[in-house]
């Protein structure tokens, strides 16, 4: 039996944690029964302590999707992995351009494990050593491998504000970064759950030392711009491995923390009557696609009460439309304002235009 989910950005790490996911992913259990395999004998810490349950699960990434194959699952410490690949792959059916493979070892619904990037290159002539990969591989006489992962350790992560002040009382949803190589960043990744920040903005993890991901948007100074200082409005930040991490930004966590403001733009035409019906339209900043989009539409006095904040760059008119390139009903219908435009709508939150 197989299945596919098919759908789109939003809530990646949340669901993948089922394991199962809505995006660009596809789910295909491997063959109930395969040889040859490879019996693991998996269990964690210096001092080992046997996992009791759990899974072995395979991704293989590329700028078109992310798909995941249930290698093995684990009772009582013993997982049996299949090394038939010529099945694995008729089972996983990766992308021809696949960018490389990650093993993840899940112990529970929020405690995992993942392997570095693989290239496709070695990841199918090395099987083994790519779970291995996960830890500490040793061969025991009975033909087994006892596999020892390294003991989860306790991140710690501290919100600051650009000030100094803690990004205290805030949840944050946080996952195990695995991928958002793909068209617009969307992120998928294991989840370590929602954690809620203390008086002090700071959450703590149990984590292995790799990149975290938090699903938190915020405000990224990108230079000047017609507000003066400019802002990518951001979604999710990737994290480095350390183990403890303060961050500073300006956070979008509360409504106190919204920089978004209301503006007032009239048009009237050249004679100075006003026109109606005419859609505005903004392009941000931002680290994933979709930075523009219409925001509002004049009424029959003209006047359009817009929502706008520093990561705009650019507002754009038209009457009618929208029109595809080229269309040469778009004459004369579409404009752009100018940087000194943009400039005093700004400064002084309203603008008149002539049109």
């Amino acid at each position: 039996m197989r299945e596919r989910w098919t759908g789109y950005a939003g809530v990646w790490s949340l669901l993948l944690a089922l394991p199962g996911v809505v995006g660009f992913l596809s789910i295909r259990p491997a063959f109930a029964q395969v040889a040859p395999q490879q019996q693991y004998m998996i269990s964690i810490g210096t001092a080992p302590e046997k996992v009791a349950s759990g899974t072995i699960w395979l991704y293989s990434f590329s700028y078109y999707v992310l798909q995941m194959l249930q290698l093995a699952t684990i009772q009582n410490g013993l997982a049996r992995v299949s090394l038939d690949t010529e099945k694995l792959k008729h089972e996983l059916d990766p992308h021809p351009n696949a960018d490389g493979y990650v093993v993840v070892l899940q112990i529970d619904e929020h405690l995992w494990y993942r392997s570095p990037n693989i290239s496709p290159k070695v990841f199918w002539s090395d099987l083994t050593g790519a779970v291995n990969s996960l830890g500490r591989a040793t061969t025991l006489r009975t033909g087994q491998t006892q596999l020892i992962v390294p003991s989860l350790t306790k991140r710690h992560i501290t919100l600051l504000y650009p000030d100094g002040r803690p990004a205290a009382d805030a949840n944050i949803p946080l996952s195990i970064y695995l991928w958002d190589n793909n068209h617009c960043k969307a992120h998928m990744g294991v989840s370590l759950g929602t954690l809620r920040t203390d008086k002090t903005g700071a959450i703590e993890v149990l984590a292995p030392p790799v990149a975290l991901y938090l699903d938190i948007t915020y405000y990224e100074t990108a230079g000047s711009g017609p507000a003066g200082v400019a802002y990518s409005h951001n979604n999710g930040l990737v994290s480095g491995p350390e183990e403890k991490l303060v961050l500073k930004e300006r956070w979008e966590l509360t409504e106190d923390d919204y920089l978004l403001e209301e503006f007032t733009l009239r048009v009237l035409t050249a004679t100075g009557r006003p026109r109606s019906g005419v859609n505005i339209y903004g392009t941000w900043n931002t680290n994933t696609c979709g930075g523009s989009d219409r925001i509002g539409q004049t009424d029959s006095k003209g006047i359009a009460r817009i929502g706008l904040d520093p990561s705009f760059t650019r507002l754009g008119l038209m009457m009618g439309g929208p029109y595809s390139a080229g269309d040469p009903e778009s004459k004369d219908k579409s404009r752009h304002l100018a940087d000194d435009e943009l400039r005093e709508l700004f400064s002084k939150h309203k603008l008149t235009i002539r049109w």
